[in-house]
Formats: C-alpha cells, structure tokens, sequence
C-alpha cells in the first residue's frame, strides 16, 4: 500500500466554473436530501415511504467464503434490515468512510475536506452522472484511443465531438494531446474532460507511466479540463514490485501541479469482489461528487444497500491488509492467464499479427497483418462465426468509428486449451484472409488477360 505519510494539503482547486448547464437545472431530490437529516438525535421523521422491515421476508444473509478456512459472514436483525432498507443517495456512509481510508493508506493522500466519495451501481454508472457534470450535449470531450467503448457509445449518443488523443506503450501519449489542445481554435470552447484507463488499458492491456501522468496533469492545469481516471483494472496489475508501479493521477496531483481538485477517479469492485454486486466508487473534489449525487437523488434514488452492507461486512472482516492480499491473488491468477495467452499467442500468431503483453487487467490487443483494406469488423462478422472464434473487433475500440486491424482478445475466462485453439483459429482467420486475396487477384488478373487478347482478337481481325 501507499505511504501514510501524507502530503499537506496545498491550493485547491474550484472546478464548479467547468460545470455545466445542464447539472445546474438539476434540484436537490424533495425526499432524498432530506433523509441525512433522520440522523439527527430526537428528530421524528415522516419523509420517506420507507416500507416496514417487519414486513420483509427474510429472517437473515449468510456467505461463506472461499478460502483454506471456512468463515461465514451472516446478516441478520439490524444489521439485515439497514442491508435490506432504502439508503442514502451517495452511498452507505459506512462503506464510503470504509473507502476514503483505503484511498489514503493505498494512494497516499491525506483525508483533507477538499474531497471525498460516492457510491454508484456500478462505475460506468458514476462516469456517465460525472460526464453531464462537465459537459453539455454536444461538447467536444478528449478519450485516450483506443477507447472504452461503454463510454464512446454513451457520449456518441449525447451528440459529443469525440477527439482521439492516441496512446502505445507507456499509455497515453501526452505529446499528442498536447498538440490537439495547442492547435484548438480561439472560437470553439475547449473540451473540460480528458478520459483515460490508465492501468491495464482496455482493450490494449497498456499502463500509463508516471512520467506520462505527470505530464497529463500539467497539461490539465495548463488548459483547464479535469482528469476522468477511469482505474478498474488498478488492483490487477502485474507488475510484482508494487514500488515500481505507476502511482495514480489522484496520487501525483499534488505533487506535481501543487493543487488537487482536476481529477476525478473511479474505482470498481467488479473485477476484483464480484461484477453481478454492481457497485462503484467515485473520488474526487466534494462539489463535483455533490453534483453526481444530486443526479443520483433525481434518477435511481440510490446504489444498491443490499449489495453495499455485504461488501461492507466482508471488508471489514478483511480490513485494509486483507483486502490488498486479496487483490493481489487475484492478480497473480490473471498473469497466469495472461502468460498462458501470450505463450499461445507466440506459437501461433508470430508473422500474422503484432501484439504488446499486457501488464494489467485481462485483455490482448491483437494487430492482425491482413491484405491492404480489409478490417477485423469484415473478417470476424463473415468468418469468424463460422470458424467458431468470437472476438470484439478493433472498430469498437475507436471513438470515431473507422476501420482497424485489430481485435481485443479477453483471456479471463478461457481455459489454457481454449486459448491454444483461440489463436490457431485466429491464424486460420488470417490465412483464409490471404488465401482469397490471392485467388481473387489471381481471377482478377485472368480476368484482365482475356479481356486483352479479346480485343487484341478484334485488331488483329
């Protein structure tokens, strides 16, 4: 975990003038804003049409948990009706407080009152409350590329002007969003929001360097737009020495701009507790988490409390060292598949394709060499149903939609066998490519010799 010896907190800085029109038309929820206030000794409360937990039919919840010693983990009276009741638009103040602690043990920062954290059915669900936070329909928005399509589709749908900011290895490149920024017209408004997975990419399976993150957060500073750190894949990272792994934009951005407040970071339980749990965490500066909840109050009322006290109680039982071993087990698992995929990979994909072995998260970004002008969407949709080999073709991948080599592979679920015969089927894919390229150039060119000798034919008559 991350040094306990916290910077002093320095500037803050205000990002309410980057809101945008349509997050302030958003009013407090009548009923929601007021539920804070039941907590207050002695108050009597008739706001909310809470059902009666008497009337629920479950006596408790118990889990057990994987491991070499069998414990359970039972809800039951109080405990049960809190897991079972409505709750607080930001989140179940127990985990949220849970949350802020591993925030300042694993990324080093101190607990000032500059910011804080919310819970959401999901991360994706919390990165589209914090886009209509800083954008307006239509407004253009900087995605690292490749990029998450869940949250491509979303602002396509929202009229954005999605500009590609490119990455390779060590992430995104900053050199290339310097560019874009520094050639925008004087008269069209800059984007507020640069989006970025920054460890163990998806789909490329790429982590972002500190130094490359140091130069993302100046660049913010200098052209005024917030950081959407978008880390689920944080806690999967191969990398065994965790003094060498990239520290987070929330970590760095103290020290490298001398302010906080530009970034707002997303964590998720999916792929290291459980993805049908549906929970979330957004951190960032206190009026921009307020603003996702005033959302919150307005449209889904709140994230799951069933699904909240039961990543609670296994928290607390793990406690901060328990929850990091846990997440490191479940890292070691995904670079054993991770190697089993790249060992697959070299013994039947050398010479058909190009790749980088991903140092976190669960996915290859495969480059396939395919003759001039064919694309992995054309390739996957007609032949690759029929060889039964199903991959996301790279189209996906790109904000504005064009054509690509490239597909992403996910080695999460795939057995070491299924991944030998996955690759020898993408081989196939490459070489039936090839194989009717030849042979329709080769009808082509037929085609073209007699065309020629028939009207050599016709001179000569």
């Amino acid at each position: 975990m991350g040094s306990m010896a916290y910077e002093p907190e320095g500037l803050v800085f205000d990002p309410t003038p980057l809101f945008s029109r349509r997050v302030q038309r958003w009013e407090p929820g009548a009923i929601r804003s007021l539920l804070p206030l039941e907590a207050i000794p002695g108050m009597i409360s008739l706001v909310a049409g809470k059902p009666n937990p008497e009337t629920f039919p479950f006596s408790k919840i118990a889990i057990t948990l994987n491991g070499p010693e069998e414990t359970t983990i039972v809800l039951e009276n109080a405990a049960l009706a809190e897991a079972l009741q409505y709750g607080l638009p930001a989140g179940h103040g127990g985990l949220i407080k849970w949350w802020e602690g591993l925030q300042q043990a694993v990324h080093g920062v101190g607990h000032a009152t500059s910011w804080t954290c919310c819970v959401g059915n999901g991360s994706q669900e919390l990165i589209h409350k914090a886009f209509q936070v800083f954008t307006d329909p239509g407004d253009p928005v900087l995605l690292e590329t490749p990029a998450y399509p869940g949250v491509s589709a979303f602002l396509r749908a929202d009229g954005h002007e999605l500009i590609e900011v490119g990455s390779g290895p060590d992430g995104v490149d900053p050199s290339d969003l310097e560019s874009v920024l520094s050639a925008w017209p004087f008269n069209r408004r800059r984007p507020s929001v640069f989006y970025t997975v920054p460890t163990g990419s998806n789909p490329t399976g790429r982590s972002c360097t500190e130094i490359n993150k140091a130069r993302i957060l100046r660049l913010a500073k200098r052209f005024n737009f917030m950081i959407f750190e978008d880390d689920a894949y944080y806690f999967l990272n191969f990398e065994e020495d965790p003094s060498k792994r990239a520290r987070s934009y929330f970590s760095l951005e103290q020290e490298v701009n001398g302010e906080t407040g530009r970034v707002m970071r997303f964590d998720s339980l999916s792929k290291i507790v459980s993805s049908g749990m549906r929970l979330g965490i957004l951190t960032g500066p206190v009026p921009a988490v307020q603003r996702v909840v005033k959302i919150t109050e307005n449209i889904n009322l709140q994230p799951s409390s069933t699904s909240q006290v039961l990543a609670l109680s296994l928290f607390r039982h793990w406690g901060y060292t328990g929850f990091v071993e846990h997440c490191a087990k479940a890292a070691e698992f995904y670079r054993h598949k991770r190697d089993a995929f790249a060992a697959a990979a070299e013994r039947h994909l050398q010479g058909r394709a190009t790749w980088d072995v991903p140092t976190a998260g669960m996915f290859f970004w495969l480059k396939l060499v395919l003759p001039p002008g064919k694309d992995s969407f054309e390739l996957l949709s007609k032949k690759g149903i029929e060889n039964r080999i199903l991959a996301i073709p790279g189209m996906a991948f790109l904000p504005n939609m064009r054509k690509a080599c490239h597909l992403r592979a996910s080695y999460s679920l795939v057995s070491d066998p299924d991944m030998d015969e996955a690759c020898r089927r993408i081989a196939r894919l490459v070489d039936d490519a090839w194989l009717d390229e030849f042979t329709y150039t080769a009808k082509s060119e037929a085609r073209q010799e007699q065309a020629l000798l028939r009207s050599v034919g016709k001179v000569m008559a």
